[in-house]
């Protein structure tokens, strides 16, 4: 987690383990206080006194937060250096955490701004340390970075509603600042390490290239296709993981499965997701061109919507499975693509940024949109069929995507 990861690798010295553990508990932390609110969300509007379009706010102010703050975050850890800047995101994100802890909807959504902004800045640098750090083993960290994200993201949605039963749901939420001041020390303490262990002329070689190499300029990245072909793999995925989330409960609870099974459902998602993360981006960085892999994971989640739309809940469990498979294999070759469609850790930085700023803006309004969808509608069958359109969207970007190249600066201009 050194500073020197914002500048090109270098030797990690004795501190690659630190790293390691580093980047698993800040993936841990990621989605872990996202989750945690939907369980919760019953107990907190009865107690809280609003109504869903107050309890939709909380889920959307993190995601659009993500995308406000990815443009700014290759800039900052320019300046600072990755580990410290995601040490920093760390601290914050505890900060956020426990104000949204406080009681009243105010602190929720002001604590829930505060902790979007720390993740957003953490989605787009972890993929940059990754090629810094470990540019041999890209494929490997990102399937663990990923499923460290899924791992946290479940576990948080497990424990929520027993905790809140014992403490009340301001305790539920705010025991996930522990963890994420516990990976604010640990990243901090990799950067400490490393730095006593760099020699000066080390030191200076890094601020010679970090002088000399600012990475794309934003305004020659926003010319390249294969960034856009990037950004819109990253942004079309989003959407299909964010809506499907928030409205597969509903969508089988209205189909009449009980409130338990569809809880279970969502479960399922997950743990093949966990599955996909793990499996996908391992397998596919092994070859140059991923083109197949990408397209094959998105394929996936239009099996997924597609056996969604037949009528009844006796294909819900495949249907989950199958779509939780694609998403977690699409996510995770998404965060692999930063890196291996980019020379450099900066240009990593740089299409991290672009993609998660479009890609999570894009996403924020997903579940608002679709839940409107249903409401003129009346019926869940049209707007699952525009989602089977934008999973269809994914596959075509996904197989552009993973065409064996990097983005070239000079044929930019």
């Amino acid at each position: 987690m050194a500073t020197s990861p914002a500048d090109g690798p270098r030797s990690l010295h004795g501190t690659a383990l630190l790293v390691v553990a580093g980047i698993v508990v800040v993936a841990l932390n990621l989605r872990a206080a996202i989750t945690v609110v939907g369980p919760l969300v019953p107990t907190m509007r009865a107690d809280l006194g609003v109504d869903n379009v107050a309890m939709g706010a909380i889920g959307t102010l993190p995601v659009l937060a993500f995308g406000i703050v990815a443009p700014f975050a290759p800039r900052i850890g320019r300046r600072f250096g990755i580990g410290r800047t995601l040490a920093g995101s760390m601290a914050l994100l505890a900060v956020g955490v426990a104000l949204r802890s406080v009681g009243s909807y105010a602190w929720v959504l002001i604590g829930t701004a505060v902790l979007g902004v720390a993740i957003g800045v953490s989605n787009v640098l972890v993929p940059a340390l990754i090629k810094g750090s470990f540019p041999h083993r890209v494929g490997a960290l990102t399937s663990l970075y990923g499923a460290m994200m899924v791992v946290g993201a479940t576990l948080s949605a497990a424990v929520a509603v027993p905790v809140a039963v014992a403490g009340g749901w301001p305790l539920s939420l705010g025991v996930w600042a522990v963890p994420a001041a516990l990976a604010a020390v640990i990243v901090i303490a990799s950067v400490m390490l490393d730095d006593r262990s760099s020699t000066r002329a080390e030191r200076a070689a890094a601020t010679t290239v970090r002088r000399a190499d600012p990475g794309i300029p934003a305004r020659v990245l926003h010319r390249s296709p294969l960034a856009w072909q990037i950004t819109g793999f990253m942004g079309l995925q989003s959407v299909l993981f964010y809506v499907t989330l928030a409205w597969l409960p509903d969508i089988l609870i209205e189909r009449g499965m009980s409130d338990a099974r569809a809880g279970v459902m969502v479960s399922v998602l997950n743990v093949a997701g966990l599955v996909g993360i793990l499996i996908a981006p391992a397998w596919a960085t092994r070859h140059d061109d991923q083109r197949w892999a990408s397209a094959g994971s998105s394929a996936l989640t239009v099996a997924g919507i597609a056996l969604l739309l037949v009528p009844g809940v006796r294909l819900a469990p495949l249907a989950s499975a199958v779509f939780g498979l694609g998403a977690g294999a699409t996510v995770g070759l998404v965060f692999a693509f930063f890196s291996l469609r980019t020379d450099s850790v900066r240009d990593a930085a740089a299409i991290s940024g672009m993609a998660q700023t479009w890609g999570y803006l894009v996403s924020a309004f997903g579940p608002l949109a679709w839940g409107a969808m249903r409401d003129a509608s009346a019926s869940w069958t049209p707007p699952l069929v525009v989602l089977l359109v934008v999973a269809f969207g994914a596959t075509v970007a996904g197989y552009l995507a993973g065409r064996d190249r990097t983005l070239d600066v000079d044929a930019l201009g």
